[in-house]
């Protein structure tokens, strides 16, 4: 049996009879009390449990349920509606601009839903502090105001660079300052059932993911674009609304009881920071296939018709593996059960080429879409077991910001590794090869928090 002293910057192991009390804290850790807890856990060790117990100026617990933690909840799945599910629709547009929007090409319409992607959470670190500083609704009135705007003024863009200021600019920064905000509350309301509820928030995402394609591509055909993102604006708009109404946080935290220096206690943290490079390495890959599915359904002969079922199918199925993986997550670890899926997308994203027919790649669309689901349901939690819960608002935010390199340049590179080639079995190898990367370092970081290979993490 050992004991296991947490900081917010490192994990210390001793013996049982080498620990004395009280543990004076060190320059930085200021929020540690001098009564600062002692958590037992087991030889194989149990990061979840012991990061449970970290001190920090929230002592009163999660209440790990009810009413209104699940409204907070559902309040959050609705932003991720808006954001994240758009951002997974993107492959409608995709096929749809590089079509009719006058020298588009398959790597300058990528930019679009990949500065998408990336301004989502380029940003999260100074949303992430403001949230830590108990600003939560400040950033999420503005951002919403912002996507909705933005929205609408998509009707009006005819060219591809106002495009890109628009639906990529605007709508991905707006995003940033709804969706890691909201995800960084959870932790406050949820703490055995953390992975459940994290799994239950991306499902919002899932379902945007799922439907919009559909609502897209039939009004596309009915009412024109212009009119079709207008309707997607009033969608917007009512979620949105749902979303300020019932997110909020717990408690407010006061300026006394943050450290003074919180970004330096994370660099410190080795877990963290390996983590971080694992999931900016996997955005290189991780979306690649739900940007090219509907191009490549093309490709093989499958009419536009049917072509933008491929991404509703794996969207669907994304739906499945981000509550699934919550709950296995619960039992397993978030970090083992993230690794997995993700080995598995690897391996789906090398074999995705090689479907040669429409019934083929369904089949490929959902065992991508199962096993990438796990991705947006986990990586938040895996962090909130990292840090404690007082400085996770900035730790999703650093970790955001850095990962949102690798969300803006994967998928152009994706599209000119296309141009290049002239087939999707490099394109494949790309998104595979990168993903199997992620999952290198994700073993990496486990190894570095556990300090062996047994244990929940």
């Amino acid at each position: 049996m050992t004991s296991t002293i947490l900081y917010a910057d490192e994990t210390r192991s001793t013996t049982a009879t080498e620990v004395e009390s009280p543990v004076t804290p060190r320059d930085g850790d200021s929020y540690i009390d001098t009564k600062s807890e002692i958590v037992q856990t087991t030889e194989e060790g149990d990061v979840e449990k012991a990061a449970n117990t970290i001190s920090s100026p929230d002592s009163d617990p999660p209440p790990d349920g009810g009413l209104a933690a699940w409204l907070v909840i559902f309040g959050c799945a609705c932003g991720g509606f808006a954001t994240f599910g758009f951002a997974n629709a993107f492959g409608v547009f995709q096929a749809y601009y590089q079509d009719r929007i006058p020298g588009a090409t398959p790597s300058t319409v990528a930019w679009i839903g990949s500065l998408q992607y990336c301004l989502i959470f380029l940003p999260a670190l100074p949303s992430g502090h403001m949230t830590d500083r108990g600003w939560l609704k400040i950033p999420l009135l503005v951002g919403s105001i912002v996507l909705v705007a933005a929205t609408f003024l998509i009707a009006e863009c005819k060219q591809l660079w106002q495009l890109i200021l628009c639906q990529g600019f605007a709508i991905g920064g707006a995003s940033s300052f709804v969706y890691p905000p909201s995800i960084s509350v959870v932790p406050q309301w949820f703490d055995k059932r953390r992975g459940r509820a994290y799994g239950v928030l991306a499902l919002g995402s899932a379902i945007g993911g799922t439907t919009l394609p559909i609502i897209l591509r039939k009004l596309l055909d009915l009412v024109g674009f212009e009119w079709t993102v207008r309707i997607l604006g009033f969608i917007f708009l009512g979620l949105l609304t749902i979303f300020n109404v019932l997110v909020r946080a717990r408690k407010t935290q006061h300026t006394h009881e943050i450290p003074k220096t919180p970004l330096a206690s994370l660099f410190k943290n080795k877990p963290y920071m390996v983590y971080t490079a694992a999931i900016t390495v996997i955005w290189l890959g991780m979306y690649t296939p739900l940007g090219f599915f509907d191009v490549y359904a093309q490709r093989i002969g499958v009419p536009p018709s049917k072509s933008f079922y491929t991404i509703v199918a794996a969207n669907a199925a994304s739906g499945a593996g981000r509550f699934s993986s919550g709950l296995w997550a619960e039992h397993l670890g978030s970090m083992n059960v993230l690794t997995l899926f993700s080995f598995i997308a690897a391996v789906t994203s090398v074999c995705w080429p090689y479907a040669q027919s429409y019934p083929s790649l369904l089949v490929v669309a959902v065992l991508f879409g199962f096993s990438s689901g796990a991705f947006i349901s986990l990586l938040p939690s895996a962090i909130s077991y990292m840090v404690p819960r007082h400085q996770l608002g900035r730790a999703i935010g650093l970790s955001g910001t850095i990962m949102s390199i690798g969300a803006l340049v994967g998928n152009p590179i994706a599209g000119q590794i296309l141009i290049v080639s002239g087939g999707f079995d490099a394109v494949g190898a790309w998104a595979g090869g990168t993903i199997f990367i992620s999952v290198i370092l994700m073993i990496v970081s486990r190894r570095l928090a556990l300090g062996g290979w047994k244990g929940k993490y």
